[in-house]
């Protein structure tokens, strides 16, 4: 009897010890990302490695109070929205998060995945109509539908660069262009100048042989007889 006895907590004491949990490098990850992993089915399931959409999965607790959070403050839509989206009655939706029934893990991870997805961030009124096709180009509704290859943003940032130097080029040569433009003005005022001076150089020639030729000119005096006008004329 004794040994039976014995046996059950002879075999709890040797029981092999749970070889599970995430490796160093996955719990830096975690650390780096400020997650708290917390499910120990998780780590029973993944040990040692843990995918980043695991370690994205245990970043918010399902429950009421984060499922209102994650549709009204991060998705920004509404009960209604979130329950069509779902396939769900708006009043299966609405009890959830009232916490008169318990959140689906699949139902709140579906809505997180869709936060943390591109498709979300592309989900805005001045992205309408964009969409990353699976080919992985991303296709714009403008401009005869068109299709922007992952190499065309990298081009970009040499565009850019050739950009600035276009606009640094064209700011000098409007800067050169300016002073050409000023000294045209110069000039032309100086040929202005030249054309006045000239007319006053005409006019004071004109006066100078009026002058002339009133100093050569016969003094009349005012008490002259009529024989001396005559002999004078």
């Amino acid at each position: 009897m004794a040994s039976t006895h014995s046996t059950p907590a002879l075999r709890k004491k040797t029981a092999k010890p749970r070889a599970c949990g995430p490796s160093n490098k996955t719990r830096w990850a975690y650390w780096m990302q400020a997650i708290e992993p917390a499910d120990l089915a998780i780590e029973d399931a993944f040990p040692g490695y843990h995918p980043l959409w695991v370690q994205q999965s245990q970043r918010l607790t399902v429950g009421p109070a984060n499922l209102k959070h994650l549709r009204r403050h991060c998705l920004a839509i509404t009960q209604a929205q979130a329950a069509a989206y779902l396939r769900v009655k708006l009043r299966e939706y609405q009890a959830w998060e009232r916490g008169n029934k318990l959140v689906p893990f699949m139902a709140f991870e579906l809505l997180r995945i869709v936060f943390e997805s591109t498709d979300h961030r592309l989900s805005n009124a001045k992205w309408d109509g964009w969409f990353i096709g699976q080919d992985g180009r991303f296709v714009s509704p403008e401009v005869g539908r068109l299709e922007v290859r992952p190499e065309d943003f990298t081009a970009l940032v040499f565009l850019r660069g050739e950009l600035d130097a276009h606009r640094q080029q064209s700011a000098q040569l409007r800067e050169e262009i300016a002073a050409l433009e000023a000294e045209n003005n110069r000039i032309r005022q100086m040929y202005r100048d030249q054309g006045v001076t000239r007319e006053l150089e005409a006019m004071q020639d004109r006066l100078d042989g009026l002058l002339a030729s009133i100093r050569t000119a016969q003094v009349i005096p005012f008490n002259a007889t009529p024989a001396r006008l005559e002999k004078a004329a």
